[in-house]
């Protein structure tokens, strides 16, 4: 006989059973084994689209995938095959007649820019629109600042060195002002075949050549790769992720949320196919037991059932991989809905590893059950006990979950957040446990003063205190698993709320005169505006550490660092600023010493620690100060941020201009050109558009993440009704047993029930608990969440449970109430 053969026909026989003792446990098994693969095959495809949105955005922010700056022309290139443009920078006078004005001057080529576009607008402070950045001939786009401080209007007429251009268009929005927040001037878009006639850019001019490109990400890796050795000290490579350095934290949180995801759904589906799987061995026991006294041998029942699991770990592997590949596609378009069609097509790398962690899951879930099927003795068609299973279940089953978690932790890429996880939740599985039990317990007393069918009900969970602690734990950490990813999500979106609140400044104030501050702030009360904070600044460079040149004392791979090879924005305040933490050390305050309080990245490309004495080069002074503390900082709040924060007093004797933040409303941006007439020497600069920018990809990320909360809560289903029918037989019989009796089919649905809804609230209470518990944990070592208590989860989540567990508990046992008890026994027998 072909076993093989024989394995399918059975199977094909089961789907095709109807009525009370129909296998319905192969259903649940195919379904789990669908969520877990296409939870796991989304994450695979979403996470190199993922990271492409990250770039896709800092490249729209920086106006190409890969920027290098130099203050020479670069003649040579490595080979390549990327789209390219060239601009020139300077800064130079601008006139109209009797009016002049230092602005900060482009001159482009017909490419610029490749990433992201330029908003041109017909009037100072317009919306614009998207237009390509190079001018017409003879004419030039100024920056919307520049107009009122010329008293010019588009059309008007201005000088630029030698050369004469009619104003064509008001820069709005362009990308790369990021690149240089402080210190910078009006813009001004020049055409680069025109910049001969102004005759300004001579041998030995101060200017900055700046070359962009893009292209596919292997050749820009390579092209990059190649050039950075060939770059000096004074020359830069800026990559995409540099210029969306708001949204760094978004992303990694998203990231790190679609993993958890992705992982809580398979560890679900995995808890599933365990409880389907030991219920399929169940009932298929006399059914093995015969072929067993008809000569069948344990080598042919492996490969019988061994076919049926493989047709059905195949069958929901590949099921999985096409509904996670339909998904990736719904996420990957709200993630980034521009630049979709320039994603790179699919890999065999997630469909491989969503196959395998299909098959993998399933082989452990299920080898326990399986082998102690395989190995029923014949007589089990005479006697019902079953022989022990044998260690070499638990060990292959072992074997397959360790290799099932290395490899998700390998495709993850986060070791870390699967052992940490999986520790967590073995340690809950048995704290779920015991909780079960005295939950149980401590109903007893509730059992004594209930009356009919719920005193009923409650008696049923009392007389099987093993089974129901195992269904009162399995709906737990069902319950616990989906709302503790539910809490994340929202806290999550709370968090990234409230970096962007609807009064977030959307204007830098930027050189600001000391003896302008009070001037500027009066001007802005007057008009119903008020500024953040006005830090001063003073511009030094990082030279040395410990009285060592710092290069010297980093790794090679180090030093390459942007910090050194810029001037960084030197500050000084007695108050720490509102979005700064001190995670080591004491803040300074109103100490006057030479100490200095130093950002937690820098501090750790650096390799900076407290005690640490720094010394910056400020203008022809050297000036040295030991580290007190290291702070974080929120650079994503839309408030002025600094590297290094001086005590006072370190600082006075240095020329400083200062910088702040305000919220300008729409209705008040007429305040604008009369703000930039009066104080002529401030820049001010606009970040309306990045605000809009980074709010549209908020609103794409939750959209995402909303999306994934589908595949948890059907795996979550997916336990629930795997452990509601694997005590299906068991209520079977008692039903038989008490319609037999006499009980009408009323009383035993009323007690059905109350069973169900009292294993639902208790399940949502402990989940509850379990939630706040592992939110705290979670949301600070993951998230960088700040703790909140959640009250309203005491409330929903044990009337979720009631609500889920009952209707579940009530659909799925019904039958047992409707069908005749003669009926039922014929089934039985």
């Amino acid at each position: 006989m072909n076993f093989f053969r024989l394995g399918l026909r059975m199977l094909r026989r089961e789907r095709r059973q109807k009525g009370l003792s129909a296998s319905g446990e192969w259903r649940v098994l195919l379904l789990a084994l669908v969520i877990g693969v296409g939870s796991v095959s989304t994450t695979g495809f979403l996470g190199d689209r993922l990271k492409r949105a990250m770039n896709e955005q800092g490249s729209s922010f920086l106006g190409a995938d890969l920027l290098v700056t130099s203050p020479r022309r670069i003649e040579t290139w490595p080979r390549h095959a990327l789209r390219r443009s060239s601009a020139l920078d300077f800064t130079s006078m601008v006139s109209r007649g009797d009016a002049f004005q230092l602005a900060a001057v482009r001159a482009v080529d017909a490419n610029y820019p490749l990433r992201g576009s330029v908003r041109i607008g017909e009037r100072a402070f317009a919306s614009g629109a998207a237009r390509p950045a190079l001018p017409p001939k003879g004419a030039v786009f100024v920056d919307q600042a520049l107009l009122p401080l010329l008293d010019a209007k588009v059309g008007d007429r201005v000088r630029i060195g030698e050369a004469e251009f009619r104003i064509a268009g008001v820069v709005v929005d362009a990308p790369g002002q990021l690149g240089g927040v402080f210190g910078l001037a009006p813009r001004v878009f020049l055409r680069g075949d025109e910049l001969a006639q102004t005759r300004i850019v001579q041998p030995g001019s101060r200017v900055t050549y700046v070359y962009q490109f893009a292209g596919e990400p292997a050749a820009l890796e390579a092209f990059g790769s190649a050039l950075k050795p060939r770059l000096d000290s004074t020359q830069r490579l800026v990559g995409s992720r540099e210029g969306v350095e708001t949204l760094r934290g978004a992303f990694a949180n998203a990231d790190r949320y679609i993993q958890l995801t992705a992982l809580i759904s398979l560890l679900l589906s995995v808890a599933a196919i365990a409880i389907a799987a030991r219920r399929h061995a169940l009932r298929h026991y006399d059914e093995a037991a015969l072929l067993r006294c008809l000569g069948a041998t344990t080598r042919q029942l492996r490969v019988l059932y061994a076919t049926q699991l493989l047709a059905l770990g195949l069958l929901g592997s590949v099921l999985g991989v096409a509904i996670g590949a339909l998904m990736q596609q719904a996420l990957a378009g709200m993630l980034l809905p521009d630049a979709i069609t320039r994603l790179p097509t699919l890999g065999w790398a997630p469909v491989g590893a969503a196959i395998a962690s299909g098959l993998l899951a399933l082989a452990g879930a299920s080898l326990p059950a399986l082998v102690r099927l395989i190995r029923v003795p014949p007589l089990r068609v005479l006697r019902r006990d079953l022989p022990p299973l044998p260690p070499s279940a638990w060990i292959s089953a072992a074997t397959s979950a360790a290799a099932l978690l290395l490899l998700i932790a390998w495709y993850a890429g986060d070791a870390r957040l699967v052992g940490i996880f999986v520790a967590a939740l073995v340690a809950l599985a048995g704290l779920l446990a015991l909780l079960a039990r005295l939950a149980l317990l401590a109903g007893r007393g509730v059992q004594r003063l209930a009356q009919g069918p719920l005193r009923f009900g409650l008696a049923q969970l009392l007389r099987h205190r093993f089974d129901s602690s195992l269904q009162l734990g399995a709906f737990t950490l069902a319950l616990f698993l989906v709302a503790l990813l539910a809490l994340v999500r929202g806290d999550l979106v709370a968090g990234w709320r409230a970096q962007l609140p609807p009064q977030a400044p959307n204007y830098f104030l930027v050189n600001i005169p000391p003896h302008e501050q009070e001037a500027v702030a009066s001007y802005l009360a007057a008009h119903g505006l008020e500024a953040s904070t006005i830090y001063p600044m003073v511009r030094g460079r990082l030279v040395t550490k410990n009285g060592t040149p710092i290069a010297e004392t980093l790794p090679p791979e180090a030093r390459d660092s942007n910090t050194l090879r810029r001037e960084l924005n030197l500050t000084w305040t007695a108050t720490l600023p509102a979005n700064n933490v001190v995670l080591d050390g004491r803040w300074h305050g109103e100490r006057r010493g030479a100490e200095i309080s130093v950002e937690s990245g820098m501090a750790e490309r650096l390799q900076l620690v407290l005690g640490d004495a720094l010394g910056f080069q400020i203008g022809d002074q050297t000036l040295a100060a030991r580290i007190t503390s290291i702070r974080s900082v929120k650079w994503d709040s839309m408030q002025p941020n600094f590297f290094v924060i001086f005590a006072s007093g370190q600082l006075d004797a240095f020329p400083a201009s200062s910088i702040a933040s305000v919220y300008v409303p729409p209705a008040a941006k007429k305040a604008l050109p009369g703000f930039i007439k009066s104080f002529p020497g401030v820049t001010v600069l606009a970040l309306d558009k990045l605000i809009a920018d980074i709010e549209a990809v908020f609103a794409q990320i939750i959209g995402a993440i909303q999306l994934l909360l589908g595949f948890l809560l059907a795996a979550g289903m997916a336990v629930v009704v795997a452990t509601l029918l694997a005590s299906l037989d068991a209520r079977q019989q008692e039903a038989v047993l008490l319609r037999t009796l006499g009980a009408e089919r009323a009383y035993l649905a009323k007690a059905l029930w109350s069973e169900f809804i009292v294993l639902g609230v208790l399940a949502g209470l402990l989940a509850s608990a379990c939630a706040e518990a592992a939110m705290a944990v979670i949301g600070d070592r993951l998230f960088e969440l700040p703790l909140r208590l959640h009250p309203w989860l005491w409330l929903v989540l044990p009337a979720a449970g009631a609500l889920l567990v009952g209707a579940s508990g009530w659909l799925t046992t019904r039958p047992i109430t409707r069908v005749p008890p003669m009926q039922s026994i014929r089934e039985l027998a």
